[in-house]
Formats: C-alpha cells, sequence, structure tokens
C-alpha cells in the first residue's frame, strides 16, 4: 500500500483509540508541522525586495498542507498605508522545476492594517488551490513592494501544516 493510504489508516485506528485523549484533535496535533522562518535583516530601504528565498523543503513521504500562518515583527513595527506598501507572500513550488504559486500573502496595506512590534499578526489570505507541498516540494518567500515601498523589519514567520494523504 502507498504511504498515504496506510497513514490515513493509522490516524483513524489512532483517533479510535485516543478517544479519552481528545480522538481526532489528538491525531491531527501528532501530524501537525511547524515551519519556522526567520527574516533576520531589515529591508535595506523600503524599495528593497525580495525574490523567491527557500524556506522549507517536505522531507516526509507524504504532503503536506499548510493550514495557517503567523508573523511577528520583531525589529519595529509597520505602519499600513495603501500609497507605500509592502507584499509578503509564501509560495510552494512542486520540487521539480515547476513555477512556484502564491500559498500564503499579507500585504501591509490599511486593509491588512498595522503591525505593532513584537505582537503576533495572523496571514489570512490563502490562495486555496496551492496550500499542498508534494514531497519534495518546497515554501518560498517573496516580498514585493508597492508605492515606494515600506521597509519590512526583522521579523518571525511561523507556518502551520499538517501531513496529508
Amino acid at each position: 500500500m502507498p504511504a498515504a493510504t496506510n497513514l490515513g489508516q493509522a490516524k483513524d485506528c489512532l483517533s479510535a483509540s485516543v478517544t479519552q485523549f481528545g480522538g481526532v484533535a489528538t491525531i491531527d496535533e501528532m501530524l501537525a508541522v511547524e515551519i519556522i522562518f526567520d527574516k533576520a535583516a531589515a529591508d535595506g530601504m523600503a524599495s528593497t525586495t525580495t525574490t523567491d528565498t527557500l524556506v522549507w523543503m517536505n522531507p516526509y513521504t507524504v504532503p503536506v498542507y499548510l493550514q495557517s500562518a503567523e508573523a511577528v515583527a520583531t525589529g519595529a513595527a509597520i505602519t499600513a498605508s495603501d500609497a507605500d506598501f509592502a507584499t509578503i507572500t509564501f509560495r510552494t513550488r512542486d520540487g521539480v522545476g515547476g513555477a512556484s504559486a502564491a500559498a500564503l500573502t499579507i500585504v501591509t496595506n490599511l486593509a491588512g492594517g498595522n503591525w505593532t512590534q513584537n505582537q503576533r499578526k495572523a496571514i489570512t489570505t490563502q490562495t486555496i488551490a496551492n496550500l499542498a507541498v508534494p514531497v519534495g516540494g518546497q515554501i518560498t518567500f517573496s516580498i514585493a513592494k508597492g508605492g515606494s515601498g515600506v521597509v519590512v523589519p526583522v521579523s518571525k514567520f511561523v507556518i502551520r501544516a499538517f501531513k496529508g494523504e
């Protein structure tokens, strides 16, 4: 049997066995993957962009599905602006040379809101069709700028994902 089918069967069996400990939610937590990316330096200038930078490669024998993400600006706050903003995107790649696809995006415009230093900011824009990271696939990080841009400070990003079938 393929590994993905075995994972599903194991999850079903274990869920029934641990009902008193939370059942499916407990098993889902066991299959959770936390991907952490540290943006170690602030942008050199407001207009500085970042091309696709490798964040993570899927080492598992099953696909991984991105579920949610958060950002914490640890170096400074970001004031939201519709005139000068940054678009931060996590993309998935198939690992065999295909194009990257936007999966999770946050924009520092008024709709995206201010970033307060050292406070969590949910990354809520998801492209459902692109949340899967296949076996050997990758996640990349990029920053594009609108208007004159804005300096994206030192930040930590946490992506929550789960092993799937």
